[in-house]
């Protein structure tokens, strides 16, 4: 949305300039939620005095949307480093300082920076809260409840304009509902904003009751006229990003996909340690397994379909204008990253360009805060769709295939990898990427840490050549979102519902789908041994597979679905790099860089070493390798983690507790109905 990045600030400035204070500037919780400020009524009636004064509410909104890139979570660091296919190796955010070392609790969740996975409040409190605080979901919520409270005030609107305003704050702040669903499980309802008398004496709402509210709130928007399908391609310029009926409908798919899943829809909680009011409370689960609740997420699915087919189609995945990697790659790009693109259901724009040195991404992946890990780079097929099974070339001196080679084209724009022709314009085409120890990935640039283990991330931050590192990339010029949910998402949520539901036939076909965009055989062809037509466990193990490589990184989709799938043994089980060495023609090891002026052909000859982060990779000991023109010998074991888990060397402590974040003790003592989530003290 340009228009809307262009004149938030007007907008602001100008309000400012008529009022003083800002009609959002404050909010309290407990017996005085949502209390106006001195002197918000007259705020109030300024900002719905005039259109132009409303626009800036709505985009407010729109600035609550959750992407995990916002620069003010530099603190947190990326969550989705909590699943299996990232490991941090930074020791300052809070994926080192209190989950990997298991020393989060209920008490220091929500201190100066927001260390769970979302803040349910913010540092003090909710009479602390201040708009720029949006990983907190009342903020967002407010925001919606004002607008959809005031909007048929506006005297220079027209109904329709009104009308389309309250079905985008719906939907917004169906999301933003969501957001805390996923991270807290069932919340206070909140459905309009408060008069300054009026106390929130509400209880904490079941799940059932929250998830119906949320679908309410979403097919109100849905059957919304004035709400379009799809913005025009006229004005993609100045509205791509804004809310739509699709958006709605995506997000009605998700969110019933999530409560769908065995974290909500089980015989059994997906906790049993005390505290369990909120167990016993039906606010973090059913209370039962019903498989109506995969039917109606089958139902949204084919309720998208039907529609999109009924707006020919508009909505459809990228693909490839060439059949081969390098058509297949941006096809993927452009579905994940490129604005306006037609498969995005709703993107995010929290800032035009993604510069090398933001906090969030790039930043982390200087400082290894976003290292993918070796089970993330195994999830990627071969090209042909038949899945990796090149660890049998693992520790081979040398190894006789290029793992690297022909393999799933969502690899190489997730991960760098080791392959002659990939092209990282940092380096320039005369000057090959180089990952093997000693190469020259490792010694170019400053704090250059991005791949402790073995290999760095691609996904978002690109080449990121600019002009600082003197390279020729394009991650500062290419105007980017994130997609809160897109086509192929649905696909593969349409697909788990039918594979719950016993369809795994027509489950294929979804997957299928995403898998051919990119140039992959059928999987249950391709995969024969798995008998994908007949078993559902290994169905929907594959499921989770391809999710991880088709939206890995994104949304932190792979840990919301490990918490949703209660993916215990996953979230136990130790996490490895891949170590690659340059063999020369006596197949020992050679620790240095190559140079096309050297005369030696490109290095082609490999070992690969997989090495557990706990412990390292004694490989290289006693070898001496050259760095910057110095020489030094290797004396211990490399690229072992300073940041291991706590569940590594000890498996017993892990709780699924994690799976759900703890509430605020602060605002659960004020007993206006908060209840603690089980586990957490």
């Amino acid at each position: 949305m340009k228009k809307i990045n262009s004149i938030k600030s007007i907008l602001l400035l100008a309000i400012i300039s008529f009022v003083g204070v800002g009609c959002v500037d404050e909010i309290k919780f407990g017996n005085a939620f949502l209390e106006k400020a001195p002197g918000e009524d007259v705020n109030e009636d300024v900002i719905f005095s005039k259109k132009v004064y409303t626009d800036y509410l709505l985009w407010q909104c729109y600035e609550g949307l959750f992407t995990p890139f916002k620069n003010c979570y530099a603190g947190n660091g990326q969550f989705e480093t909590l699943s299996d296919i990232m490991h941090s190796e930074e020791g300052w955010d809070s994926m080192g300082r209190f989950h990997y070392t298991g020393v989060l609790s209920a008490s220091n969740a929500n201190p100066g920076w927001l260390v769970a996975r979302a803040a349910y409040i913010t540092s003090g409190g909710m009479e602390n809260m201040s708009n720029t605080a949006f990983r907190c979901i009342w903020t967002g919520i407010r925001d919606c409840c004002l607008l959809l409270d005031n909007v048929d005030r506006v005297p220079d609107m027209t109904d329709a304009e009104k009308a389309r305003y309250k079905a985008e704050a719906k939907v917004i702040m169906a999301s933003k509902y969501f957001d805390g669903i996923h991270n807290f499980g069932g919340l206070p309802i909140v459905d309009h904003a408060l008069a300054v008398d009026e106390v929130l004496e509400k209880p904490r709402s079941t799940i059932e009751e929250t998830v119906t509210f949320v679908v309410r709130l979403l097919d109100e928007a849905i059957a919304e006229p004035e709400l379009p399908w799809n913005i025009p391609a006229s004005e993609l310029a100045t509205w791509a990003g804004r809310v739509t009926k699709a958006s709605a409908l995506g997000i009605k798919a998700k969110l019933l996909n999530y409560v769908a899943s065995p974290i909500f829809n089980s015989d059994t909680p997906y906790c049993t340690e005390e505290p369990q009011e909120a167990v016993n409370a039906l606010q973090v689960w059913y209370g039962n397994y019903d498989v109506k609740r995969w039917e109606a997420v089958v139902d949204a699915c084919e309720e998208f379909f039907r529609m999109n087919s009924a707006n020919g189609n508009y909505y459809q995945l990228e693909e490839a204008t060439t059949p081969d990697e390098a058509g297949y790659r941006a096809a993927f790009r452009k579905a994940y990253r490129a604005r306006g693109n037609r498969e995005s259901l709703l993107e995010v724009h929290d800032r035009v360009y993604m510069l090398e040195w933001d906090n969030q991404p790039g930043g982390f992946w200087h400082d290894g805060g976003i290292a993918p890990t070796l089970e993330w780079m195994e999830m990627f097929p071969w090209a042909d769709g038949k899945n990796y099974d090149g660890q049998k070339y693992y520790n081979q001196r040398p190894a006789q295939r290029d793992i690297f080679e022909n393999r799933d084209p969502r690899l190489y724009e997730s991960i760098v990898v080791q392959k002659r022709d990939y092209k990282h314009q940092i380096y320039g085409e005369d000057n090959p990427i180089q990952l093997w120890e000693g190469g020259e990935f490792l010694t170019s640039g400053a704090r250059y840490n991005c791949k402790p283990w073995g290999l760095p991330t691609y996904k978002f931050v690109l080449d990121l050549g600019d002009a600082i590192q003197g390279g020729k990339g394009t991650i500062d010029k290419e105007p980017f979102q994130t997609s809160y949910i897109r086509l192929a998402e649905l696909y593969l949520i349409y697909a788990e519902a039918l594979a719950e539901t016993g369809n795994n036939v027509k489950a294929l076909e979804q997957i299928n789908k995403v898998r051919a965009r990119v140039g992959l055989g059928k999987l249950e062809v391709m995969n024969p041994e798995l008998n994908l037509t007949t078993n559902k466990e290994n169905l929907i193990k594959e499921i989770m597979r391809e999710r991880a490589c088709e939206l890995g990184f994104e949304y932190e989709n792979r840990l919301h679905d490990m918490n949703r799938r209660v993916m215990e043994k996953d979230f136990k089980k130790h996490l490895h790099g891949i170590h690659i060495y340059r063999l020369d023609d006596d197949n020992d090891l050679v620790l240095e860089k190559w140079t096309k002026d050297s005369g030696d052909p490109f290095p082609t000859k490999f070992l690969y070493v997989p090495y557990d982060l706990n412990e390292g990779d004694a490989t290289a000991v006693g070898y001496t390798i050259i760095k910057d023109g110095k020489e030094s010998k290797i004396e211990s074991p490399t690229g072992m983690t300073a940041n291991p888990r706590f569940v590594w060397d000890n498996p017993g402590r892990w709780s699924n507790k994690w799976l759900l974040v703890p509430l605020p003790p602060d605002e659960i003592n004020k007993n206006y109905g908060l209840t603690q989530n089980p586990g957490w003290y």
